[in-house]
């Protein structure tokens, strides 16, 4: 017994020892990435409207002319003043960064006590990173219009856990105050998810009172639930009811509605394939913390479930999984008839990872497994080999895209005080260029496909996409600039 438990111990400790390596091989490279990040002209367009506009008035602009979304617009602005005055960006990341896994960690720290607290904490942040690496539109990490889209999950998850509480401290009234007003005002395509995952935790506490109404809402739990989707619904309608909603969505060009049921199956259909189809190259990486999770979920004392009633369990979150991806799919289906854009996934990305996790854990729970240990150290050292290649690999093109795009400047800027009046033909930007693990099969199996790209890259083309005039504005130049 006593050899049992030393080899128990033994083993968690190299789990510990990989889990750190591996998070910090992580953290290295977003810090790489974040130093040799550069504004994308969607951020400069902000930082030049807001020399000539206070936050308010650039907010109201907005709101009238292009989206509804006035608290992203508001924190865009506080960012963009904050990037001005202090004269750099490269850090925006890293905040949002810190700040997710923070979020995630209260949200969790919690539950699976009988597991070590390190460990915990360490495979938040490996699920986190896991998050970040293999999201669908990664680039959006290092885009400064789009950070919070990271957010959106773990903030929902936090209103839950602070709603659920019978007595809220003093200090998380403001702090659930502030994520009902962002959840609220700061991403349409979300909302209503979050309001979802409130009603169903309504019924969750109706269900334990026997579909009592008058003792249901006794419960502080139901009514702060209540309050809070009534706030986030108020703050959603301002939202949806913004002029410049309708203004964009006139663009046929751009916007296509499903026509009749027809339309709306075969965009939810197709959006559900296209996720699975992104997602399903990244299995490799999903299979290493699900190894992880069913080794944790084997140091806790096993239930009363028997293997069917585990199977029911993992149907269940298979379903209720489906269903999530399918509500989330429900805008881009309606605005463009089906996947769209692809970093309003952002967050369903983080729920198959913690959906994976869960059903590892369920199945590992009350059975020790040797193997499932040994898997998880094999897969995480594997995966700190690859992110050490990532490195490798990364650095020197985020360098040369970095470098390529202050040369631009630097360029544009002296001659902007050498007077230059006539248009000039200037270097074209290096490429941000990566290989992702869907772009490595597929090459491998001989099919051509574009390569991804670090962060959103954009320059002077032929078709005005309003590059050119944006760095103008940004720059403050009097003439017009082309690339060779």
């Amino acid at each position: 017994m006593r050899d049992l438990l030393e080899s128990i111990d033994t083993r968690k400790r190299i789990l510990k020892i990989c889990l750190i390596l591996l998070n910090l091989a992580f953290l290295a490279y977003w810090l790489i990435l974040a130093f040799y990040s550069r504004l994308h002209f969607d951020d400069m367009h902000f930082m030049a409207k807001l020399r000539e506009l206070s936050i308010p008035a650039s907010v109201k602009d907005m709101y009238f002319s292009r989206s509804g979304r006035f608290v992203a617009y508001i924190i865009n602005g506080v960012m963009s003043i904050v990037t001005t005055t202090l004269g750099f960006h490269h850090l925006w990341a890293i905040f949002y960064y810190v700040l997710g896994i923070s979020i995630c960690w209260y949200v969790v720290k919690d539950l699976g006590k009988e597991i070590p607290r390190s460990l915990r904490f360490l495979t938040v942040c490996l699920i986190y990173n896991l998050f970040v690496l293999t999201n669908i539109d990664f680039p959006v990490f290092y885009w400064l219009c789009a950070m919070t889209y990271y957010l959106n999950f773990p903030i929902a998850c936090l209103i839950l856990k602070l709603v659920n509480q019978e007595r809220l401290k003093g200090w998380q009234w403001p702090v659930l105050v502030l994520a009902v007003i962002y959840t609220g005002g700061g991403n349409e395509a979300f909302t209503p998810v979050a309001l979802l995952l409130l009603f169903f935790n309504g019924l969750y506490w109706w269900r334990s009172k026997g579909w009592s109404v008058k003792e249901t809402w006794a419960l502080p739990q139901v009514r702060h639930i209540v309050w809070t989707a009534l706030a986030i619904l108020v703050l959603f309608a301002v939202v949806v009811i913004a002029p410049g909603n309708y203004g964009r969505m006139s663009d046929a060009d751009h916007f296509m509605h499903p026509a009749g049921i027809a339309g709306w199956v075969k965009g939810i259909v197709d959006a559900v394939v296209s996720f699975f189809y992104f997602t399903a190259f990244y299995l490799p990486y999903y299979a290493i913390v699900f190894a992880l999770a069913f080794y944790l979920g084997s140091q806790i004392p096993a239930d009363t479930t028997s293997a069917t009633g585990k199977g029911k369990k993992i149907l269940i979150l298979a379903l209720s999984f489906l269903a999530y991806l399918i509500i989330s799919a429900l805008p881009n289906v309606y605005l463009y008839s089906d996947f769209g854009i692809q970093r309003t996934y952002t967050h369903t990305v983080l729920v198959l990872i913690l959906s994976i996790c869960a059903a590892g854990f369920i199945l590992g729970r009350g059975r020790p497994s040797n193997a499932a240990g040994n898997t998880a150290v094999a897969g995480l050292l594997a995966l700190t080999l690859i992110m050490g290649i990532n490195i490798r690999m990364d650095a020197p093109t985020a360098k040369a895209y970095a470098r390529s795009v202050d040369k631009r400047a630097e360029l544009l800027t002296r001659l902007q005080q050498e007077g230059q009046k006539d248009p000039v033909i200037v270097p074209a930007l290096v490429t941000p260029s990566t290989v992702d693990t869907k772009y490595f099969i597929l090459d491998l199996l001989g099919k051509k496909s574009e390569k991804p790209v670090l962060y959103y890259y954009s320059d002077a083309t032929e078709i005005d996409n309003g590059y050119v005039t944006i760095m103008k504005d940004y720059l403050g130049l009097d003439f017009d600039f082309s690339i060779q």
